[in-house]
């Protein structure tokens, strides 16, 4: 069993010199020279690298069919592993498997008479140049694709561990189905965490100096009214509510205690980014010639392989 992410497999024909020292003997080889070469150069001589330690994993295809591969220009070889599925991939951190078959998920090493490029996988139908001299195709194992997913808000506040509800971690203050973590409002007041927090997140603003900072409190300036129901324009943002010209915001004063009553939520955006990651176990390589078997193939690394930026509005 081959168990090296890098395997170089050469085949080396040798042919011996037969030493005499008798007339007939030399003649004999002579006359059996042609043969002896005829019979070395019966087929064509295989070399196969399997050498993709220094290319770059490389992904194509729309949410219902990747292909993830890797060519070596080198020796116009490549590695490539097609998923037709519909689930989506790496979307949160963990690992989704996928069997290996000739007919569902799918391995390829393929060599070629020429140079190929990312297009050959790209395309949607493959191009007929270069054209392929040799072919193992994977007829089982196993591909495993983990994602380490990070969430961002953008609001300033670094992520804790935590299942507090007061920190920035797993909790979800507001109860809107969002973890702290990646709501961009913490408080569900719907004057974004990024703006209450001030100019030192570390020393985050306490307009009403209660001990509970304005992204989390829900009556910012101590009023008795909600600072989601200071929204007099009813546009889902307190914040530019302001009575008195040139002065606060109607949320922040606590002179003013205009109430509307407002039941939604603004629309929250966060960011995801992952890093995926592509491992196939117990892999079987089979071509006309042969049978490879390579127990932990590292297929490669994708950094940023998903970098969205996700709009949604809570139900309140």
């Amino acid at each position: 069993m081959i168990n090296t992410p890098i395997l170089k497999k050469y085949v080396t024909l040798y042919c011996c010199l037969i030493q005499d020292h008798t007339y007939m003997r030399k003649h004999l080889f002579i006359f059996l020279l042609p043969i002896l070469f005829q019979g070395c150069n019966d087929g064509d001589l295989i070399v196969t690298n399997f050498d993709f330690e220094d290319a770059q994993l490389q992904r194509c295809g729309d949410i219902t069919n990747s292909v993830f591969f890797k060519i070596n220009p080198q020796v116009n070889e490549s590695i490539s592993l097609n998923i037709p599925t519909t689930q989506e991939l790496f979307t949160e951190t963990g690992t989704q498997t996928f069997n290996l078959s000739t007919t569902g998920s799918i391995v390829n090493y393929r060599g070629f008479d020429d140079s190929v490029t990312s297009s050959y996988f790209c395309n949607p139908i493959p191009p007929t140049s270069p054209a392929v001299v040799l072919e193992y195709i994977g007829t089982s194992g196993e591909a495993r694709l983990i994602s380490e997913t990070t969430l961002d808000d953008f609001d300033g506040i670094d992520f804790v561990n935590s299942d507090e509800l007061s920190q920035e971690g797993f909790g979800d203050f507001d109860g809107d189905g969002i973890p702290n973590y990646h709501d961009f409002d913490d408080d569900g007041d719907n004057v974004v965490t990024s703006q209450e927090i001030g100019d030192d997140p570390l020393n985050p603003r306490d307009t009403d100096l209660d001990g509970v900072p304005d992204y989390l409190d829900t009556d910012d300036d101590n009023d008795g009214v909600l600072t989601i129901n200071e929204d007099i324009d009813q546009n889902l943002n307190p914040a530019d509510d302001i009575a008195t010209p040139g002065g606060l915001p109607n949320y922040l004063d606590p002179n003013l205690a205009i109430s509307v009553t407002i039941e939604a939520y603004k629309e929250h955006v966060y960011n995801t980014t992952s890093d995926g990651t592509i491992i196939i176990d117990n892999l079987v390589l089979v071509s006309t010639q042969e049978q490879i078997i390579i127990e932990t193939y590292t297929l490669g690394v994708i950094e940023q392989i998903r970098n969205e930026t996700i709009t949604l509005t809570p139900e309140f």
